[in-house]
C-alpha cells in the first residue's frame, strides 16, 4: 500500500558517482546570478508578490538511494523575508524490521544569502531536528535552518540531499507548483535497473506515472547507452518553466487534486486495475480478520440487540452502542505502556475494541460491522477519502488517497451507508467529507470501485429565529433561537468534544456576535440535544442593546438580523477554479421585532425571490401590522461545484440576494407619538 519497492538481499556498496553533474551541481555548485536576477524588485503580472523561485531542481538516484534537491529564491518584499526560514519535513517509516526501515533522512544541508549588491553571506549554521510526531510505524520530524541577513532583493539559495535505506527504493513524487510563482523547474529520475520487490515480495515489473500537467508540459523518458552491465538504463525527465502559483479564491475544491504534479509508482502488475485488485484484496482480508466476530462478539450483540425484530431495529441498536464508545479521533490514543499499566492488552479485534468501550475511527467502525456480521446481516468495508482535503485518482497507484472507513450493511434488502467512526453523525448518513466520493469497497467475492450517496439539502438544516421586543427608548430584549440538523449540527457537536462548557458557550456566543449588529449583546441561555445526534442541536440566547439607526426622526431598521453585517460572497468578477460548496443545505430565518406605541412602521421592502438556474433559491418576505413587523428569508443551495464558465451567472445571483439582504425597514413616530410631541407644556 505504499510506493516504496524494497530490494531483496543484502545492501549495496557504494557504486561509484551520481550518474550526471546535476545532482552533484545541485549539492555544492551554487548558480552565479545575473545582473537582472539581482536587481530585480518585481514580478510582471503579480503586483506585490513577496517572493519568487528562481529555479528548483529535484534529482532521483535510485542506485544511491538519495534525492538532490536545489533551490533559488528571490525576496521581493518585507514579507518574504519569512523564507529565510526554511523547514524540511519528512516521514520516517518503520514496522520495527532493517527490512522496512527505511531510515530516512535529510542531510548536506548546503546555504547562502546573495545581496541585491553581489555580496555573498553563507550559511555557517547548524540545521536542527525537530520532531513532531510518533505512531506506531512512522516518525513525523523536520530539519530547521534559517539563512543568514536576509533582506529584501536577498536572493537565497541552498540545496541539501533526502535519503533512504540501502534496502530501500521510493519511486518520486514531483510537486511542481506551490504558493510562489517558479520561474524554472527540473525535475529528473534515474529509476534502478536491479531486481527489487514489493511488500508482497512480487517483482517490480513496471513503472506507471499520472502526469498532472498544463498544456505543452511533458514528462520525456530518456534511453542511456551502456557499455557494462550496472546503472541505470533510462531516466524521467521535466522541464517547466513559467508555473503559476497555486491560486487562492474563495469555496474552492481541495486543491491537492488539481496543482501541477507528476506522481510515479513501481508496479508489479501490468495494469492500474490489477494493482487496485491486488492492495484491495490484502486490504479486505485484513480488515475482515480484524472485524470477524468471535463467540464473544456474537453474545455481546445478542444481548445489545435483544427485543429488536428487523435488520433495522438491531442495527439501530448496534450503531448506539458503538456510538457510545470513546472515540479516540476526538480525544487521544492511549499508548501501549498506558494499557499494559492499566492491565489491559493490546487491541487485536473488534471484539477488544468493545470490551476496553473505546477505539479509533477505523476500530469503530470495523466494531460496527462485526456486529452487523455477527446479527447476520452482510456487512462491507469501504475505504474513502476525505474530500475537504482531496480527491482519489485512480491512475495513481497509492492506498494513501484514502483516510477514512465507512461501513456499507444490507438492511432489510438494500443497501445503506453508515459512518460510526464519525462521532455524532446521524444513523444512515455519511460524514459530508465522505458523501459524493469515489472509494474503494468490498463486495461479496472481492472489493471494487463504488461512490458513495449524498444528503438532500434538507438533512442539513440552519434555522435562526429571533423574537424582540423594542421599548420606548430603543432598547431590545429579547430571544434568539438557532437550530442545527445534519452537518451544521455535527460541526458543533464536535467542537463541544474537543472543549469544555465553557469554551463551547464562547465559540457559540462569538458565532451569533458575528452576525448581528454590534449593537447588540447576545449570551448563551441553553443547550438543547447537544449528545443526541439524531435531534437537532438548539442554541437559544438572551438578547439586550439597541437596534437600528435614527435619521431624523426615523429609525431605520434591518430587515434580517442575522445578515445584517455580511460581506459580499464572491466579490472579484472573474474566476480560475471551480467554486465548490461542501454539501446542499437548506437556512431560514424568522425575526419579528415587536414595537412600541412610540413606532410605527413607513416602509417595508418588497418581496423577493431569486433563483441560480433552478440549483439554488432565495425568498425574502416581511410583514407589517399594527404590533410590528415579521421577516421571513428562506434559501436552499443543491448544486456543490459551479463551473467557472458559470461563475458570473452564479456571482450575478448571490448579488441580488445578498443586496436585498441589506434592504431596510422604516420606522416613523406614531401619530399618538406625533400628537404627543405637538402639545405645548403649560407654564
Amino acid at each position: 500500500m505504499k510506493r516504496r519497492a524494497m530490494r531483496a538481499g543484502l545492501p549495496a556498496l557504494f557504486l561509484g558517482m551520481c550518474v550526471g553533474g546535476a545532482a552533484a551541481r545541485a549539492q555544492e555548485n551554487f548558480t552565479k546570478p545575473t545582473p537582472e536576477e539581482l536587481s530585480m524588485t518585481s514580478l510582471p503580472g503579480y503586483p506585490g508578490v513577496a517572493a519568487v523561485v528562481l529555479d528548483r531542481e529535484e534529482i532521483t538516484d535510485d542506485d544511491m538511494h538519495v534525492v538532490h534537491h536545489y533551490d533559488r529564491i528571490k525576496i521581493l518584499t518585507k514579507d518574504g523575508e519569512k523564507y529565510a526560514n526554511v523547514v524540511l519535513p519528512f516521514v520516517r517509516m518503520s514496522d520495527g524490521s532493517v527490512y522496512n526501515d527505511d531510515d530516512k533522512t535529510v542531510d548536506g544541508i548546503v546555504a547562502r544569502t546573495i545581496h541585491a549588491d553581489g555580496t555573498i553571506v553563507p550559511f555557517t549554521g547548524k540545521p536542527y531536528l525537530k520532531v513532531l510526531g510518533k505512531g506506531k510505524d512512522e516518525k513525523v520530524q523536520e530539519k530547521v535552518f534559517t539563512l543568514p541577513d536576509v533582506e529584501v532583493g536577498s536572493i537565497l539559495e541552498y540545496s541539501y540531499a533526502t535519503r533512504i535505506s540501502d534496502y530501500d527504493f521510493e519511486a518520486p513524487y514531483w510537486y511542481i507548483q506551490g504558493s510562489l510563482y517558479v520561474k524554472f523547474a527540473h525535475y529528473r529520475w534515474y529509476p534502478t535497473e536491479r531486481k527489487v520487490i514489493n511488500g508482497r515480495g512480487q517483482a517490480i515489473n513496471s513503472i506507471t506515472y499520472i502526469p498532472i500537467l498544463p498544456p505543452g508540459a511533458t514528462v520525456v523518458r530518456h534511453d542511456i547507452p551502456h557499455t557494462t552491465n550496472s546503472g541505470p538504463t533510462q531516466y524521467y525527465d521535466l522541464v517547466m518553466r513559467d508555473v503559476p502559483p497555486v491560486v487562492k479564491e474563495p469555496y474552492m475544491p481541495p486543491i491537492a487534486g488539481f496543482t501541477y504534479r507528476v506522481l510515479f509508482n513501481f508496479t508489479a502488475e501490468r495494469t492500474p486495475a490489477d494493482w487496485w485488485k491486488n492492495e484491495g484484496k490484502d486490504w479486505a482480508k485484513s480488515m475482515d480478520r480484524f472485524a470477524d466476530p468471535n463467540s464473544g462478539l456474537k453474545e455481546e450483540t445478542a444481548e445489545i440487540t435483544a427485543g429488536a425484530t428487523t435488520d433495522d431495529q438491531k442495527l439501530r441498536k448496534i450503531y448506539a452502542a458503538v456510538m457510545e464508545l470513546e472515540n479516540t479521533r476526538y480525544s487521544r490514543k492511549r499508548e501501549q505502556r498506558e494499557d499494559k499499566a492499566a492491565g489491559e492488552g493490546k487491541v487485536q479485534d473488534a471484539a477488544d475494541v468493545l470490551n476496553l468501550k473505546r477505539g479509533s475511527q477505523t476500530q469503530l467502525t470495523s466494531l460496527f460491522i462485526g456486529m452487523a456480521r455477527a446479527a447476520g446481516m452482510k456487512a462491507y468495508f469501504m475505504v474513502v477519502p476525505d474530500r475537504s482535503k482531496n480527491i482519489f485518482l485512480p491512475g495513481w497507484l497509492d492506498f494513501r488517497q484514502f483516510n477514512d472507513v465507512i461501513a456499507i450493511v444490507n438492511v432489510d434488502g438494500k443497501e445503506e451507508y453508515f459512518d460510526p467512526g464519525w462521532r455524532y453523525c446521524p444513523y444512515g448518513h455519511l460524514a459530508w467529507q465522505h458523501t459524493l466520493v469515489e472509494g474503494l469497497r468490498e463486495t461479496n467475492k472481492a472489493s471494487e470501485f463504488g461512490t458513495t450517496p449524498g444528503d438532500d439539502f434538507n438533512y442539513n438544516r440552519m434555522e435562526r429565529v429571533a423574537n424582540l421586543n423594542m421599548d420606548d427608548n430603543g432598547q431590545i430584549t429579547g430571544r434568539i433561537d438557532l437550530n442545527f440538523s445534519g452537518s451544521p449540527a455535527v460541526k458543533w457537536r464536535h467542537k463541544a468534544l474537543i472543549g469544555d462548557a465553557e469554551s463551547l458557550h464562547h465559540a457559540l456566543q462569538s458565532y451569533l456576535e458575528g452576525m448581528v449588529p454590534t449593537s447588540l449583546q447576545v449570551k448563551v441561555d441553553k443547550i438543547e440535544n447537544l449528545q443526541d445526534y439524531e435531534q437537532p442541536l438548539k442554541v437559544s440566547f438572551q438578547v439586550t442593546g439597541a437596534l437600528g439607526v435614527h435619521a431624523g426622526n426615523r429609525l431605520i431598521m434591518p430587515s434580517d438580523l442575522f445578515e445584517s453585517r455580511s460581506a459580499a460572497t464572491f466579490p472579484d468578477d472573474k474566476r480560475q477554479e471551480p467554486v465548490y460548496f461542501p454539501y446542499a443545505q437548506y437556512h431560514a430565518d424568522a425575526l419579528r421585532v415587536n414595537l412600541p406605541e412610540r413606532w410605527v412602521v413607513e416602509a417595508i421592502p418588497a418581496k423577493a425571490r431569486y433563483d441560480f438556474s433552478g440549483r439554488e433559491a432565495y425568498e425574502m418576505l416581511v410583514t407589517q401590522n399594527a404590533g410590528g413587523f415579521t421577516t421571513r428569508r428562506e434559501r436552499f443551495q443543491i448544486e456543490l461545484l459551479v463551473a467557472p464558465k458559470d461563475y458570473a451567472a452564479l456571482r450575478g445571483y448571490y448579488s441580488q440576494f445578498e443586496s436585498q439582504d441589506q434592504a431596510s425597514v422604516v420606522l416613523k413616530p406614531s401619530p399618538a407619538a406625533t400628537a404627543a410631541a405637538a402639545v405645548p407644556v403649560a407654564n
